[in-house]
């Protein structure tokens, strides 16, 4: 057969002092309590930062800092421009299309392509419903993250540098956090207006602990840097302990048990992982965020806690939906109506928290099936690529993305880095890969 193995190659250091330079500072802010001058701090210096880059040509490097701050993105866009990440990832997406071969590749993504158009007719058809441009906006801050994460795909120093500002920057926003409020993540600094959302913060932290043991780090280009490993999967492991978000530590479980199952020779480094977390969960516990912890653990888990209670609202939503479908099962109720539906079947009027039931309630069966295609469709590029490349990351994260789409509606940015690692299997480029036949491939090695 013939196998596929990626070029060796130093992580991209320019776009990480972009991430530094952009992030740090305005983490101090945060640290301070000057949220409001740290989401100005970081806009103005992130523009400089990108304007730079775009203007010199270094698409890749601009690209790379966009995605690698996300989480801090996600965290101050609402203190200065909510749709800021929506401009920001589509000037940057412009100019990757700016180099030809990037250009091809995505245009070859048939999957990509075809989720770019759906969701721009997406939010355009919610507009025209509604009459609110915001309705299902943030679908395109999702497929423009996907699309993004994509394109650095090809390009290994750049997407490890992107991967790991996502990581870093979510793990220097959660320190920054810990003086303000009781659940980390999420903080109010006036009346009625709060920044943030465990979620988002424990995504990123869970990102970062399952690429620092899939593939031995191969993605952050730290396979040969044990020391480097292990640091940033104890940073990152607190930051997901501390987000006390159950569906982050959901995703978790999923992701450590595909490791386990697709990587054989891993489970060593998997199993001292985990113990080293669990070493770190007792000394967490010990401190004064140990009672919140264990408050939301025995919510997610407690046998004497309401399904209600449990799921926040959740099970509602999933109890109604079946009446819900039987209502408009082939085309829904329009794009665009997610909150009007909510209130007439729930009585509560929440956003759907769910993908799925999102997908159901709006475009019924036709979206749901859509929906399926495309999953089915990159889980099976995911298992060919694991067979072809021994890289089980483009699998596992479809995977984290489904299990996300389950607690939320999983289409914001945070999410579409997740997806654009799905969307990486089989890219083949023979520009960035180097082919190798082999008769016959032993399954220990390969996984090693």
């Amino acid at each position: 057969m013939t196998a596929y193995q990626m070029k060796p190659a130093p992580i991209a250091r320019r776009p990480l002092v972009g991430i530094a330079v952009s992030v740090i500072p305005s983490m101090a802010l945060v640290m301070a309590g000057q949220f409001v001058l740290a989401g100005y701090v970081f806009f103005g210096i992130l523009t400089v930062v990108l304007g730079l880059n775009l203007l010199n040509g270094r698409y890749l490097d601009a690209t790379a800092v966009a995605i690698g701050t996300i989480p801090v993105l996600m965290l101050l866009r609402g203190l200065v421009l909510y749709n800021s990440i929506q401009v920001i990832l589509a000037v940057c997406l412009a100019g990757m299309f700016m180099i030809p071969e990037d250009r091809q590749r995505f245009q070859r993504n048939t999957p990509l392509v075809g989720l770019m158009w759906v969701c721009m007719l997406y939010w355009f058809t919610s507009v025209i419903l509604s009459g609110d441009y915001s309705s299902n906006i943030r679908i395109l801050e999702f497929a423009l993250t996907a699309a993004c994460v994509f394109m650095l795909a090809g390009h290994r120093s750049a997407a490890a540098a992107a991967l790991m500002g996502v990581v870093g920057s979510g793990v220097i926003m959660a320190a920054s956090l810990l003086p303000h409020g009781t659940r980390l993540g999420i903080v109010t600094i006036s009346s009625g207006l709060s920044v943030g959302n465990p979620i988002a913060m424990g995504l990123s932290a869970t990102l970062g602990y399952l690429l620092t043991i899939a593939d031995r780090g191969r993605w952050l280009l730290l396979h040969n840097r044990p020391g480097w490993r292990i640091a940033l999967n104890l940073l990152a492991g607190a930051a997901l302990v501390l987000s006390t978000s159950r569906g982050s530590w959901l995703v978790t479980i999923l992701g450590v048990a595909i490791i386990a199952a697709m990587s054989p020779t891993g489970r060593k480094t998997l199993g001292a992982s985990l113990a080293l977390l669990g070493v770190l969960l007792v000394i967490i516990l010990q401190t004064d965020r140990g009672p919140m912890i264990e408050h939301y653990f025995d919510n997610a888990v407690g046998g004497d806690v309401s399904l209600e209670k449990r799921t926040t609202g959740r099970a509602n939503q999933w109890e109604s939906f079946p009446a819900l479908f039987n209502d408009s099962p082939l085309w829904g109720f329009g794009p665009g109506s997610g909150k009007t539906v909510s209130l007439k079947y729930t009585k509560e009027g929440k956003p759907w928290h769910s993908l799925y039931l999102l997908i159901g309630a709006e475009t019924g069966l036709i979206g749901l099936s859509a929906l399926a295609l495309l999953l089915f469709t990159l889980a099976h590029r995911g298992l060919v690529h694991r067979r072809t490349c021994f890289e089980a990351v483009p699998f596992m994260c479809l995977c984290c993305f489904m299990v996300i789409g389950i607690s939320v509606s999983g289409v914001d940015s945070i999410s579409g880095v997740f997806l654009g690692l799905a969307f990486a299997a089989r890219d083949f480029s023979p520009m960035r890969v180097m082919r190798t036949a082999r008769v016959q491939i032993d399954s220990a090695s390969a996984a090693a």
